[in-house]
């Protein structure tokens, strides 16, 4: 999809990732919505080969019409911040 980007940060979980984006009035999931609430990796993922931890390090943003740059512009600012309280930095 054009307008959803799902990656994975090495040494990490996807939980305290989503928390302190949340924390920062950030929406994002770890997986697609039909996966919603669950905590297990995504079985897409795990299906291509994905290691475990890798999968469960998975963080998913999308775009809606309402979306902006500066949005995105924040969000990017925030993920270095983010990154090092999630790996104890």
């Amino acid at each position: 999809m054009p307008n959803t980007l799902a990656f994975s940060v090495e040494g990490t979980d996807s939980l305290p990732l989503l928390a302190n984006l949340d924390l920062e009035g950030v929406c994002a999931s770890s997986g697609s919505a039909c996966t919603a609430g669950s905590v297990a990796p995504s079985h897409v993922l795990r299906a291509m080969g994905v290691p475990e931890a890798r999968a469960r390090a998975l963080v998913r943003f999308s775009l809606g019409r309402d979306s902006t740059v500066e949005e995105v512009d924040r969000v990017e600012a925030l993920m270095p911040g983010i990154l090092a309280r999630c790996r104890g930095r």
